[in-house]
């Protein structure tokens, strides 16, 4: 039986930190991820054909990752948000989840390995259907 490919998109402007989620992210089975150096790339794209998690640097030249995960909910209010930032605010943090992110990660030196674990557990609850809303 074959597993359900699933869609990422990872939005981050900084070509260095890209070329490492993607060597970490390619090692995820079942998961097609494509990158974005932009929100308004990404939103286009997303608009076109809405993937099943999106993973995002909160601060982008031209977006704040806010809008951004707001801009996706109301698209498809079911896609599961990951945000990745150096941005360690307390206060943000819970903005944040106040908008129904599925996880925010700070990037560090471990974040790479959490972060594939985040998208797996992300996959695993939508193919198995669970709602947590």
């Amino acid at each position: 039986m074959e597993e359900n490919l699933f869609k990422v998109y990872f939005v981050e402007d900084n070509p260095t930190e890209t070329m490492l989620m993607r060597l970490a992210l390619q090692q995820i089975k079942n998961v097609e991820v494509t990158f974005f150096e932009n929100g308004t790339d990404l939103l286009k794209k997303f608009t076109e054909s809405p993937s099943d998690v999106v993973v995002a640097d909160l601060i982008l030249p031209d977006f704040h990752g806010q809008e951004l995960i707001f801009q996706l909910k109301k698209i498809d209010k079911k896609v599961k948000v990951i945000v990745i930032s150096a941005q360690e605010d307390v206060e943000v943090i819970a903005e944040l989840q106040n908008q129904d992110i599925f996880n925010y990660i700070v990037k560090s030196d471990g974040c790479l390995k959490y972060l594939q674990k985040t998208i797996q557990v992300a996959c695993f609850l939508i193919r198995n259907e669970y709602d947590f809303s």
